[in-house]
């Protein structure tokens, strides 16, 4: 009987042990897809970033026959912080959504996900 308990320990043990390294190399394995996740996040952020810049330059570029070299730089600068501020605007306006959503009171929570509903 004592035997038997102690196979079945060691069963145990074993198959504990074997839990635990699957788990460490599931976990080793996931921490480099995050890892590269991250890395081709940030690349892209950085190309999206460049090609801003170069619709930008080449908005401007376009625009120096038409309304001369410092006109198309404020013509330019003018359309960039419209366009600056509109997303700062929208982004506020989910701002108010989101501290709805977790405001004590329920009809706020209601009013905000009818309100999403809507917009």
């Amino acid at each position: 009987m004592i035997d038997q308990l102690r196979g079945l320990y060691a069963d145990g043990r074993e198959m504990i042990d074997a839990e635990i390294g699957f788990q460490k190399a599931r976990m080793s394995a996931a921490g480099r897809q995050i890892r590269t996740i991250a890395l081709l996040g940030v690349v892209g952020l950085i190309l999206i970033s460049c090609a801003l810049i170069a619709l930008v330059v080449g908005t401007m570029i376009a625009l120096i026959p038409i309304l001369g070299a410092w006109g198309a730089m404020g013509a330019t600068v003018a359309g960039s912080l419209v366009l600056a501020a509109l997303c700062f605007w929208l982004a506020a306006g989910r701002v108010g959504k989101v501290s709805a959503l977790f405001a004590a009171d329920p009809e706020a929570e209601t009013t905000a996900t009818a309100a999403e509903g809507h917009a």
